[in-house]
């Protein structure tokens, strides 16, 4: 049995085999069976699920298959892929590493982030400068010595006020 994660679409691709076989899929949503016909595709989604491969000799209940091998994983253009292969069962004058059921399973990956060939320079801040543009009050005008303090005056006033 073989254990996977996540999201994968599983296709027979290849069967030279005398006997019916199968894949089976178990998760946490129950067991699912895809049939061992060329072009016979399953899409599995579940966070954890195993594989395994099974073959029906006549008169009999459906068996593990002898031997199944994963082949390496691969990515290309978004995609990432495995070929399994197996062998149902072992007989005289058979060769050991027979093949006659191959499974292919594909994952999309998610595109990998854009990089840029060099950082992108953050933009230079111009210098702060703070400028007033009103008064709290009002500025005290100069006076000569000895002169007692002048009241400032507003605009349309006339005379003069001392302190």
């Amino acid at each position: 049995m073989l254990r996977f994660h996540g999201a994968w679409r599983i296709t027979v691709v290849g069967r030279n085999a005398d006997f019916d076989q199968r894949a089976v899929v178990r998760g946490a949503y129950g067991l699912r069976v895809l049939p061992g016909q060329v072009g016979a595709t399953i899409e599995v989604d579940e966070e954890s699920w195993t594989l395994s491969l099974e073959h029906h000799l006549w008169g009999r209940s459906w068996q593990p298959n002898l031997r199944t091998t994963p082949g390496p994983v691969t990515e290309h253009g978004g995609l990432r892929s495995q070929v399994l292969t197996s062998n149902d069962c072992h007989w005289p004058g058979k060769a050991l590493d027979y093949v006659n059921f191959v499974l292919r399973l594909d994952q999309a990956v998610a595109p990998a982030p854009v990089r840029a060939a060099r950082p992108l320079e953050a933009p230079i801040a111009a210098p702060v400068q703070a400028v007033r543009t009103s008064s709290s009050g009002w500025a005290e005008p100069e006076r000569e010595r000895g002169t007692a303090p002048v009241a400032p005056q507003l605009p349309g006033e006339t005379g003069r006020a001392t302190w």
